[in-house]
């Protein structure tokens, strides 16, 4: 190996980076948003539920309405694992959980009378949090909720979030027999030598027994969450768990950076501690288990995930409707997406609103029968533009301006002249193919493609120097 460049793992895929100077890698090593949504969540702001309520009402009459999608959180687990970024609550009595999910009904059936039960919904997720921490009884009252409120599509993706831990098979029929066509298994590492001491009770062993309980109910859609970065990972290990992973057959893998951010969740101090991996290193965890992916007939999808040729989402991206949004990516672009729980985001045309974190005031909000959002922010038409050109980059890995122009009745040689000059120090690098009528982003620089968006993000400056983001590698 040369000092110039360092071959990082013998992947042979269009998204391997192949050859990375050591120096590119540090210098785009740097903290930046996941642009779930753009702007990001870190820039909203209180909000007034009577705005929200109204720019919601104003979609009921869409000439062009795709449709909804709905999210419902359950922030509840039975312990919290030690890499969690997640809202979650731990130890909630059976009573307050009765309580939460009534209060999950009368949210949704107020913001139905507000956005219009008559529309149809395409895609419906629930996550947490563990939704399998529910009881059956309550998991069978949620969905008979959600199904008597919403006028939901016969072929609608129901998916749902499910921690092997604490699945078992009556729990899991329930969701069936709702429909449920997709469930997503938080397995994060199949090594139990790495996940056991970060998730406790945590093995791969249950892991194979919800894939049988899932199988042996029809199920084929089966998702596997990922996560690298984590302590005690290597090749070796990472190896040998996408090996096993291979076995058990998923449909679809998403594959998470793990994103150390301890001044939002504090409890991950302890995992710095214990050695946490660098930027090269997780490079080459990532791309050792890209090859084993591929090798099995997996494909690349948008920055982190993969999926079996014929799985939907593999058809999405071939199509150009791959979406993406706090969900991660989806099959359907156009959706107003409508969220329940505590801490649920939901995106409505041109507002994104966020619901209070803190279940008992969550729970007061409903019990007054007020909509329970907190936190929020209006697009202004330049929000909305550079929205449409992040989601094309995250999902296409390249974007049209000249359509985008036409689109929008702008000139993008002009608007966008001052971010196509931040650009150019990737351009020159190899990472990108930029000019006033496109933008592509280059095999070496789909890994870093959270870089290229941050020279289109309007907003980062307003938090330059602050400790708010994961690191882009």
């Amino acid at each position: 190996m040369s000092d110039a460049t360092e071959t990082i793992c013998p992947a042979a895929d269009a998204q391997d980076p192949r050859h990375v100077d050591p120096e590119l890698l540090r210098r785009y090593d740097v903290r930046g948003p996941r642009y779930t949504s753009y702007p990001p969540a870190n820039h909203f702001a209180d909000i007034d539920a009577a705005r929200v309520a109204e720019a919601w009402a104003a979609r009921r009459t869409l000439e062009d309405d795709k449709g909804l999608a709905l999210y419902l959180h359950v922030p509840f687990c039975a312990a919290r694992c030690a890499f969690c970024g997640c809202h979650t609550a731990t130890d909630r009595t059976l009573s307050e959980i009765d309580l939460y999910v009534d209060a999950l009904r009368s949210e949704m059936e107020h913001a139905a009378d507000i956005v219009s039960a008559g529309r149809i919904v395409r895609q419906v997720a629930i996550g947490g949090g563990t939704p399998n921490f529910l009881g059956a009884g309550a998991i069978e009252r949620l969905l008979a909720g959600m199904d008597a409120t919403w006028r939901i599509a016969k072929d609608a993706e129901r998916s749902v979030e499910i921690d092997p831990r604490t699945a078992t098979a009556e729990k899991i029929e329930r969701f069936v027999a709702h429909g449920f066509n997709r469930f997503s298994l938080g397995v994060q590492d199949l090594d139990d030598s790495i996940i056991g001491p970060l998730r406790p009770g945590a093995n791969a062993a249950h892991v194979r027994r919800v894939v049988g309980i899932l199988r042996a109910n029809g199920i084929e859609g089966i998702n596997f969450d990922l996560i690298y970065g984590l302590p005690g990972q290597t090749v070796e290990t990472m190896t040998r768990g996408a090996e096993a992973l291979v076995e058990l057959a998923p449909t679809r893998v998403a594959l998470y950076s793990y994103a150390h951010v301890p001044w939002l969740h504090p409890h991950q101090e302890a995992l710095a501690a214990r050695g946490l991996p660098g930027a090269k290193e997780k490079l080459r965890l990532f791309l050792r288990v890209m090859d084993v992916l591929h090798a099995a007939g997996y494909v690349s999808i948008g920055m982190d995930h993969f999926a079996r040729v014929q799985d939907p989402l593999a058809r999405a991206a071939a199509n150009g409707t791959l979406h993406r949004n706090f969900m991660g990516y989806t099959t359907k672009r156009g959706l107003d997406l409508v969220a329940f729980g505590a801490s649920g985001i939901s995106a409505v045309g041109p507002v994104y609103s966020q619901n209070v974190k803190d279940t008992a005031a969550y729970l007061a909000a409903i019990a007054e029968g007020r909509l329970p959002v907190s936190r929020g922010f209006f697009l202004t038409r330049d929000d909305e533009i550079r929205r449409e050109l992040l989601l094309d980059v995250f999902c296409n890995f390249k974007v049209d301006l000249t359509a985008l122009g036409r689109r929008f009745g702008i000139d993008p040689a002009a608007y966008f002249a001052e971010d196509l000059a931040r650009l150019a120090p990737m351009a020159a690098d190899g990472m990108v193919e930029a000019d006033a009528s496109r933008v592509a982003v280059t095999p070496r620089g789909r890994f870093f493609v959270r870089n290229v968006c941050m020279a289109f993000d309007r907003h980062l400056e307003a938090v330059a120097g602050e400790q708010l983001y994961s690191r882009t590698v």
